[in-house]
């Protein structure tokens, strides 16, 4: 019996169990077979992740492939994603096992209107590395939730959810890598930019920065263009060009920055470089780059003053001299320089009887004072930055009591200029100067004048002839602006020592009095961009202040004017010197309103709307997000502008704005319910209408002025 038992037992044993063996023996000792990727898809774009490994092992790192793939045409954004756009957002979840932030490729310029937005059109793939813990054991389950955002035209957030498992290497040893996918894996890590191994340094001031990459001289000759990508908001406007120089310390970019925008904390970014063969490589700047406040290194220089984003050609010192010295000549023609110009013309038309050679004592006065003024403001820019302070060309519109000073010169002289009051201006019968005193001194301080009032004004050329020269050695600071003062005081110097010349100008007449009232405009024209100007630097507040100080200060001067008696032209000189000292007061910035306010509107609720429509109000609804490209666009060059907000005033339409930033199902429904995946979506419901006229995507100031007053009804 026990026999016959035994001989069952084996011949179960040989012919079900050892089989089992042998299937798993083998299928430890035969290559791991491969994991297909996992998939999630969207309306727009499909989301994809798979595994480098076919197994891991505790405490050594594996790499996950993600590859984001939008529709033709449209695209996915970079880690900083630019002027508009969203990063994408991952979530991971897995015990045991920690993952670092993703590794994104190179990106590309994404320019759209006056915006500028790092992306990918087509497929990307960023590498994300996971480490397991040294204990842990079994199968590791890795759970991804992910939100990104897709563009064309319009908008459209995508999302969605994906889990893999790696199972542990029982093994012991051996190769794991899935050789399935290496051509994924290799084309991804080529794809990212390599470590730079170059120290950088950026140097950031109120409205520009600068980046400067060290390198040897040899480095510098293969670079043709360079672009940098930042990693941060506040290193630089990334729609405005980038300008490249090169010096004897390696690479410096100039970068425009928004003044008062946030500062960067750490500084870091992607520079992007062409070489002369024309390949192009991008190095990730990381811990090596440091924020700070000074200036960069000077430079000899040879190089660089293309605009484009991804190359910049070199702007030598005699090409920096000459567009100074054009610069110069233009600036003439600004309107806040052209009526002293014009006026000193009219001066020396008047003075016939003036001999040669006092004209040219007059020209050359005149020459002197713009160039001492011009020698002033750059010894205090070169001793301000020669102390750290990170300024540049316009640095005293960085001031508000500076600004606010300007303001007011500018409408004394277009008062002066309208005949409120007078200046002694040499064509009324006295034969004098502009200034308050004629000859050589009068035409001395016109010059000082002239320049006082070209400081808010920059001519064509100037920008990369200045540009260049802060980034230079003083001997080439010097002569650049040197070039410049000699440009703008050229013409009146050729008028006063060519005869010729001065033959070509019309003879005194009425209409001099009549020309100069109209160059009185031009000057109003710069003092109400001052107010601007003052109103971002010192709030909303301060400039009342300052509205009320030129009141006071023309009821001062009509005072001055109404007799000669001590006690009024006392009374009249304290009344303008507390105008004038009103301005030195400056409350906190940030209290006045905001531009374009009323076009923010209400919140958009289904309720409100119904509200509104039922007191026959016309509404216009706007949906919009942060991270919508078009949406951006169409703020600023339609929605958000003066006539926009008066056409809606006038026409009476309230405004209500849905935003779409942060996930909303209640505008979700909306969009669905017109037909739209996404955001931007514009609604007019004109008053009594049982249905909204559907706007297009793209806005124009003419768009909405036509859809709202045909839908009205009325002109």
């Amino acid at each position: 019996m026990m026999r016959h038992v035994a001989g069952r037992l084996a011949v179960f044993v040989a012919s079900v169990l050892l089989p089992g063996v042998l299937v798993l023996m083998a299928g430890a000792i035969r290559p791991a077979v491969a994991a297909a990727p996992v998939t999630v898809s969207d309306s727009h774009s499909s989301l994809s992740v798979v595994a480098e490994v076919t197994s891991y092992r505790p405490g050594e790192p594996f790499w996950l492939a993600l590859t984001f793939t939008p529709r033709d045409h449209w695209h996915t954004y970079w880690r900083n994603p630019g002027d508009s756009g969203m990063a994408p957002d991952l979530t991971w979840q897995a015990s045991g096992a920690v993952f670092d932030p993703a590794l994104y490729p190179v990106p590309a310029l994404l320019p759209v209107g006056p915006l500028m937005n790092y992306g990918y059109e087509g497929p990307a793939t960023q590498l994300v590395r996971v480490m397991p813990d040294a204990n842990t054991r079994g199968v590791l389950d890795i759970t991804l939730n992910a939100e990104w955002l897709v563009c064309e035209i319009e908008c459209v957030p995508q999302g969605g959810g994906v889990s893999l498992s790696v199972a542990p290497d029982a093994r012991g040893g051996g190769d794991a890598t899935d050789t399935a996918h290496s051509d994924l894996f290799s084309a991804a890590r080529a794809a990212l930019p390599e470590p730079s191994y170059w120290d950088a340094e950026l140097s950031l001031s109120g409205e520009s920065a600068s980046l400067t990459v060290f390198m040897t001289r040899d480095e510098t000759a293969r670079v043709t263009g360079a672009y940098f990508f930042p990693g941060e908001e506040g290193t630089a406007d990334y729609a405005a060009p980038q300008v490249l120089t090169r010096g004897p310390d390696g690479l410096t970019l100039g970068l425009t920055r928004f003044d008062g925008g946030l500062t960067p904390e750490r500084g870091d970014g992607l520079l992007l470089l062409t070489f002369a063969d024309g390949m192009t490589q991008g190095f990730s700047i990381e811990r090596s780059l440091s924020a700070s406040s000074a200036p960069p290194s000077g430079s000899d220089a040879s190089a660089i003053a293309d605009r484009s984003p991804a190359a910049a050609p070199v702007l030598p010192l005699w090409q920096a001299a000459l567009f100074a010295l054009l610069g110069g000549v233009i600036l003439n023609l600004m309107p806040c320089v052209f009526p002293i110009l014009s006026l000193k013309a009219f001066s020396l038309i008047a003075s016939g009887d003036q001999s040669p050679t006092a004209r040219r004592v007059e020209g050359w006065a005149y020459t002197g004072g713009i160039m001492a003024s011009f020698g002033i403001l750059v010894a205090v820019l070169v001793i301000l930055r020669a102390g750290g302070a990170g300024i540049g060309w316009g640095f005293q519109l960085q001031d508000p009591v500076f600004v606010a000073v300007m303001v007011i010169v500018m409408v004394l002289v277009g008062l002066s200029l309208s005949g409120l009051f007078h200046f002694r201006t040499g064509f009324e019968g006295t034969g004098q100067g502009l200034a308050a005193q004629g000859g050589p001194r009068g035409a001395f301080f016109t010059g000082v004048l002239a320049t006082l009032v070209a400081t808010p004004c920059t001519a064509p050329l100037m920008a990369p002839a200045i540009g260049f020269a802060l980034t230079q050695s003083l001997p080439a600071i010097v002569l650049v602006f040197a070039m410049l003062a000699f440009g703008l005081a050229l013409p009146f110097l050729i008028l006063s020592h060519v005869p010729a010349v001065a033959r070509l100008m019309p003879k005194p007449g009425p209409w001099m009095e009549t020309l100069k009232q109209a160059l009185a405009f031009p000057m109003y024209l710069t003092a109400v961009w001052l107010m601007y100007v003052f109103n971002t630097l010192a709030g909303g507040a301060a400039l009342i202040f300052l509205l009320g100080a030129l009141v006071v200060l023309a009821f001062a001067i009509w005072l001055w004017q109404q007799g000669r008696g001590p006690v009024l032209r006392t009374l009249a000189a304290a009344v303008g010197l507390f105008a004038v000292g009103s301005v030195l007061w400056q409350p906190e910035p940030g209290t006045g309103e905001p531009a374009g306010d009323y076009m923010q509107g209400d919140v958009f609720s289904l309720a409100r709307l119904s509200d509104l429509r039922g007191e026959g109000e016309p509404v216009f609804a706007y949906f919009t997000a942060d991270w919508c490209i078009t949406c951006k666009v169409n703020e600023r060059v339609a929605l958000y502008r003066a006539e926009t907000e008066t056409l809606f005033r006038a026409q009476g339409v309230r405004v209500l704005k849905g935003d779409f930033t942060s996930r909303d199902k209640a505008i979700a429904d909306i969009l669905a319910s017109y037909g739209r995946a996404g955001v931007p979506l514009y609604l007019y419901f004109p008053s009594g209408a049982s249905e909204a006229v559907i706007l297009p995507e793209i806005l124009t100031p003419g768009i909405l002025q036509d859809t709202i007053i045909s839908a009205n009804g009325r002109g």
